[in-house]
């Protein structure tokens, strides 16, 4: 299940895609940091990836494909 915390202290301007290379766990990082453990499997190898304000994200990991990632611009 995942958690979304909306608070004053996060801005939107510095979102990062963070990526788990060991288990593939993502998630919308709201915040600026330099680095990040995964939740799941405690791996310091999380990539993180800017994301502009205009720009959106779509993944899907199946079996014979592996990872899929498509980054975008939001159409307004």
């Amino acid at each position: 299940m995942s958690t979304v915390i909306l608070a004053k202290e996060y801005n939107y301007r510095n979102r990062l895609f963070g990526l788990c290379e060991k288990c593939y766990w993502t998630a919308t990082i709201l915040k600026k940091v330099e680095s990040c453990q995964c939740p799941v499997c405690h791996s310091d190898e999380v990539a993180l990836i800017p994301l502009g304000n205009d720009e959106s994200y779509e993944y899907s990991l199946e079996h014979k494909q592996g990872l899929q990632l498509k980054f975008s611009l939001v159409s307004r």
